[in-house]
């Protein structure tokens, strides 16, 4: 098997995992075949950035910093994360995803131990749509890409989009192939919460911190 196939296979997986807005339904075959078990994460409460002129997001005492040990990179969350770790004896690679469920939708930040995936990105983002549409339970609810484009995010190699469904479901993405992990970003809500679920989702692309690159923001 290639490392292309086993990218692909672990995009769908976390894709799966996903599957809380638009009314889809999370398959438990994809959980399965996760090593579903927590992760090595430090999360630290925080204020930094809760408070935006225009308003924010979530109340500073939700928001969470947290750290991805492995390749140390740091990002804000509204709320303690779910941690599902992929593994390469089961899943075909190493990573992590941190997810967290607010009133608005379903947030997810997730990272890959795959260096210079940079060919990659359009596989990746068309895994993630075909991860989330294998659990949709009619086709009202399965996501569709758009306004995709190719982005730099510090000097690497990334992809923007947006997400919707017939339903009303809509959200965003960036996935980012960095030169030693792929980092994929993804946000979804339910018709009438767009707006605040892409407010945090903002928030969260501007608390990240890699220290792989020379910024310590996302564009």
């Amino acid at each position: 098997m290639t490392r292309r196939s086993h990218f692909q296979r672990l995009l769908l997986l976390a894709a799966s995992t996903t599957v809380i807005a638009g009314g889809a339904v999370l398959p438990s075959s994809a959980m399965a075949a996760t090593a579903a078990h927590t992760a090595t994460v430090t999360t630290v409460a925080s204020d930094h950035d809760a408070h935006r002129q225009h308003g924010s997001p979530a109340s500073a005492k939700e928001w969470v910093e947290t750290t991805d040990t492995v390749s140390g990179i740091k990002f804000q969350l509204p709320g303690k994360p779910k941690v599902i770790q992929f593994t390469q004896a089961v899943d075909g690679m190493n990573g992590r995803l941190y997810k967290v469920t607010t009133d608005n939708g379903v947030i997810v930040f997730a990272v890959f131990d795959l260096p210079r995936a940079q060919g990659e990105l359009d596989d990746a983002l068309q895994g993630l749509v075909d991860g989330y549409n294998a659990g949709a339970q009619s086709a009202k609810h399965k996501l569709s890409s758009t306004d995709v484009h190719k982005i730099k995010v510090h000097g690497q190699p990334g992809l923007d989009a947006r997400l919707s469904a017939p339903d009303g479901a809509a959200g965003s993405a960036r996935l980012i192939a960095g030169d030693t992990h792929f980092i994929e970003i993804i946000s979804l809500s339910p018709k009438g919460k767009e707006k605040p679920m892409h407010d945090t989702y903002q928030q969260l692309l501007a608390s990240v911190h890699n220290p792989h690159t020379h910024a310590t923001r996302a564009d």
